[in-house]
């Protein structure tokens, strides 16, 4: 299947299908496009922040709102989406796990001299479904001091291509959130894939996957852009993973309360707060 999906036009392709999917649709087409949709991803429509037939289209339904206070932020280390942890654990060799006996080069992943700081420090991989709300929030509180914007490719990041792509989350596109805080400097990585028609972020106007993108691109912002844990810095317009990662020392992993494998909700609390 590699030798097949490599000559895909990926990120074309992404591009073309989130201008499909956001296309505003006479009132009665969106209203059933989008429960269609809803239906087939088992999709909770009662935590949206509105009614289905306000959305316009599948795009806008996607990156839709929650009803307002249904997820509480339950710390100062929080998940920051909605998703499933596939997995976490240790920096090692500066490499990070990308499945069972796989592994991607941190250096790459980062795409700047931040990266050596992260060596022997941890990573939390969550991965968002379709099924999933899509917004990202931040895991801690403090101020956001640097962004760093990496083109890339557009592979999926489901099982097959984890076990299969290798280095896939250093190939494809990425933007990187650095937030100063009580953790220490923490990077909150957002990873494109197949279909994710672009990734904003709320505090730069900066949009992912463009055509006349294709180079790395890093900000820095002096002051520092306060914020707190839980607080929305970023969107997936379709699908993905965000990997968390911090320095060493800062987290005990014998301290983690979420299990690998299992869904989990933004602003729920990653560690346990007296183990």
């Amino acid at each position: 299947m590699y030798r097949y999906l490599r000559y895909v036009p990926k990120n074309h392709l992404s591009r073309a299908i989130g201008r499909l999917v956001r296309a505003r649709m006479p009132q009665p087409i969106a209203r059933r496009l989008v429960r269609w949709f809803a239906d087939t991803y088992q999709i909770d429509v009662d935590a949206a922040g509105k009614p289905l037939h306000e959305y316009p289209s599948i795009g806008h339904f996607f990156i839709r709102d929650l009803a307002e206070g249904l997820r509480p932020i339950e710390g100062d280390f929080v998940s920051p989406v909605d998703g499933v942890l596939r997995n976490f654990g240790l920096i090692e060799n500066g490499r990070i796990e990308q499945v069972k006996g796989k592994t991607y080069t941190l250096a790459r992943f980062v795409g700047d001299e931040n990266a050596a700081r992260y060596e022997g420090g941890t990573f939390f991989n969550l991965y968002l479904s379709p099924q999933d709300y899509h917004h990202v929030h931040s895991p801690v509180g403090g101020g956001v001091v640097r962004s760093v914007h990496i083109p890339g490719k557009l592979w999926p990041v489901n099982d097959w291509s984890l076990a299969n792509v290798d280095e896939l989350f250093s190939i494809n596109e990425r933007v990187v959130t650095y937030i100063d805080g009580a953790l220490g400097r923490v990077a909150a990585v957002m990873i494109g894939a197949t279909n994710v028609g672009k990734i904003s972020v709320t505090y730069d106007s900066f949009i992912s996957n463009s055509a006349n993108t294709d180079r790395t691109v890093a900000r820095d912002y002096n002051p520092p852009i306060p914020i707190e844990p839980g607080a929305r810095i970023g969107t997936f317009h379709m699908g993905s993973s965000v990997v968390v990662l911090l320095e060493p020392g800062r987290v005990d992993l014998k301290r983690v309360r979420l299990e690998a494998g299992k869904k989990v909700q933004y602003g729920a609390a990653i560690l346990h707060r007296d183990k």
